[in-house]
């Protein structure tokens, strides 16, 4: 019986032992964050809130970021030069409120660890970081900056897209958030290799791809130019050559490349820039040079045409524009009424509709102003007209009066009468010759201005 009383006594004492323990660890613990509290690192066991704060703020301003590069190390900057401020005393408060007194005993064996709200609720000074980093050397002064895909061209490739490249070029922006986002998620270590700036357009890219089809269906566009009964079909490898981009990347064509390329089909068919055969009626055939007779290819015009094709996109099968006369004659663009200057013989012949209307003989171009050979049209007709320049054989001004003048070329060569001249023909034209034109007798002139229109082919040589 003593024994029972005795053990009831002992658990009587250690209760009201135990229960003044507990009691007095619920009035310690009314104003403390209980044992065993962590908030991340660290620990703020047995402290107050204002304790806690001032322990959390000491811990923060002795951490340092650490910069890698390549997983070398690069610096290092202290927090504390950052002037960070800190939020963390509503968090903190919540937290601490969170806590329930009366278990602080089991919070003494079992603890409870919180996310490190300080720095979630830290903000850096920025402009001091920038400077900090400046002074560490990590600007782009001597960094490669990242270049965009593009689109070139060359011969062998024609257009292609060369892929981006990514620079080493600090995206300051993204490094000062990066750096937050750091230090938000208890991470000490930045590297700089995350932050580099990206390229703005890479080859997988719609607008990069955009360009290429357009690219694509400009030179996969073909144009048939029927030129005098000639099919050419401009190579794509030559629209390859054509295209630009502006600045705003837009495509553009080169008009010089185009008109110089339209230069090509001039040489091989215009009939305005190449010699032509003649069957003359003295000396059969002959060669005749280009002068203002003919027709060409209008190439302003062509190249206009050219690329409102190109940019409609659809295949086309035209003639070219042109500009001249004779295209579509099949080679005779002369005729059957033109007029004849044979300067060898000194003779002069009218064709009207294949019948010769006159034959005369005429007056030329004199030694050192001798008359330009070439295939020429009538341009003009006028009466009573007077003829001035420069005589730079004589070396004197020139001041002539004549009757019928018909030019057909475009420095001043024309057929007109000679009223002060008795002769012609021969050998009269070499020492008492004109500046060029075809002097002609009156009677003959009279005639020929009466029957012969303007536009008239005049075959010299």
């Amino acid at each position: 019986m003593k024994t029972i009383k005795r053990l009831f006594i002992s658990v009587v004492v250690l209760s009201l032992i135990f229960g003044l323990i507990y009691a007095g660890g619920i009035g310690y613990y009314s104003d403390k964050f209980q044992a065993n509290t962590k908030i991340g690192q660290i620990d703020v066991s047995n402290l107050t809130l204002p304790q806690a704060e001032e322990k959390i703020e000491q811990y923060v301003l002795s951490q340092q970021i650490d910069f890698l590069e390549n997983d070398q190390a690069v610096t290092s900057i202290k927090m504390g030069d950052l002037n960070p401020q800190f939020n963390q005393q509503a968090k903190l408060e919540e937290v601490y409120q969170h806590q329930n007194p009366n278990r602080w005993l089991n919070s003494y064996f079992k603890g409870e660890n919180y996310e490190d709200t300080s720095l979630i609720d830290l903000e850096i000074d920025y402009q001091a970081l920038e400077e900090k980093l400046m002074e560490q050397g990590l600007d782009n002064s001597d960094r490669s900056p990242s270049k965009d895909a593009f689109i070139d061209y060359n011969e062998a490739e024609g257009y292609h897209v060369v892929q981006e490249q990514q620079g080493t070029q600090i995206d300051n922006e993204a490094l000062k958030d990066g750096i937050m986002s750091q230090i938000q998620s208890g991470k000490s270590a930045v590297e700089i290799n995350d932050f580099y700036a990206k390229p703005t357009l890479t080859s997988e890219d719609e607008k990069i791809k955009d360009f290429q089809s357009q690219i694509d269906e400009i030179v996969n566009t073909k144009i048939t130019l029927t030129i005098d009964g000639n099919e050419e079909v401009i190579p794509a490898k030559e629209i390859e050559k054509w295209i630009h981009f502006d600045n705003e990347n837009q495509v553009v064509f080169d008009e010089n490349m185009i008109m110089e390329f339209l230069k090509g089909y001039n040489d091989k068919y215009s009939s305005y820039l190449n010699p032509r055969t003649f069957n003359s009626t003295l000396q059969g055939q002959v060669t005749v040079q280009p002068g203002t007779l003919g027709w060409s290819i209008d190439r302003q015009a062509e190249t206009a045409q050219i690329i409102a094709d190109l940019k409609k996109g659809e295949d086309v099968k035209r003639d070219p524009a042109i500009a001249g006369t004779g295209y579509g004659s099949e080679g005779n663009d002369i005729g059957s009424t033109y007029v004849e200057v044979d300067l060898a013989n000194q003779t002069m012949f009218v064709y009207v509709e294949g019948q010769l209307l006159a034959q005369t003989p005429i007056v030329s171009g004199k030694d050192g102003a001798e008359t330009i050979p070439g295939a020429y049209a009538i341009w003009g007709k006028e009466r009573d007209r007077y003829l001035t320049g420069y005589d730079w054989v004589k070396e004197a001004d020139y001041k002539v009066h004549v009757e019928y003048w018909m030019p057909f070329d475009t420095v001043g060569q024309g057929i007109h009468d000679t009223a002060g001249r008795s002769a012609y023909g021969g050998n009269i034209y070499r020492n008492a010759g004109s500046l060029g034109c075809i002097n002609t007798p009156m009677a003959v002139m009279q005639q020929i201005y009466n029957t012969i229109e303007i536009g008239t082919p005049v075959i010299v040589f």
